[in-house]
């Protein structure tokens, strides 16, 4: 019987010390988070109650790796991770739009599939930009994700008012933009912190 106690008693204790150690890593990598986005949104000269803020913090926090990160480096890896999973699902969209001809013209097709052309491009920015962060080389992995911001960049740009053409995926490359513009900052402060 008191063999039984002793390990009930080890039981609930390694039970609570994990519980805690849970709860406070969760708190650590919130507070980076926060602080990080906050940053990078100061720096960008946007308002603190900033969309951008909002979008960087939930997008992070969103992502269940972002609760086991210590430190900026880590939360960058997050970052480009979320713009790369961001940029996918943007592509997708494109592509079922073209597959299932929901264009409103020959036109908006042709730009429609330029768009994936340059997504294509984007993608390999991104996982460049991805594998430099993992050897902490901040600076390539910042000029990778600059690269990589010209496909919804310019495909945005493709459909304008001049060609009377509505790009039909615009939201979802405004918020694509913004996706990889965190990682970004967050390589671009790493890089001038050191």
């Amino acid at each position: 019987m008191k063999m039984f106690q002793k390990n009930t008693v080890k039981m609930y204790l390694f039970f609570f010390v994990f519980l805690f150690n849970s709860c406070t890593a969760n708190k650590v990598a919130d507070s980076l988070i926060q602080k990080s986005c906050k940053k990078i949104t100061k720096f960008l000269n946007k308002d603190s109650d900033s969309i951008f803020e909002k979008d960087c913090v939930a997008s992070l926090r969103e992502n269940p790796e972002s609760q086991k990160v210590r430190n900026i480096d880590e939360l960058t890896v997050v970052g480009a991770n979320n713009a790369i999973s961001n940029l996918t699902n943007v592509r997708r969209i494109v592509e079922n739009i073209i597959k299932e001809k929901k264009y409103k013209s020959r036109l908006s097709k042709k730009l429609l599939e330029d768009c994936l052309k340059l997504y294509s491009k984007s993608f390999k920015s991104l996982t460049s930009g991805l594998n430099y962060c993992k050897v902490r080389n901040f600076g390539k992995a910042a000029t990778n994700f600059t690269e990589a911001q010209d496909a919804p960049i310019f495909c945005g740009i493709k459909f304008n008012g001049d060609n009377k053409q509505i790009s039909p995926v615009k939201k979802e490359n405004d918020f694509l933009i913004t996706m990889i513009e965190i990682p970004l900052q967050f390589a671009a402060d790493i890089t001038h912190s050191h």
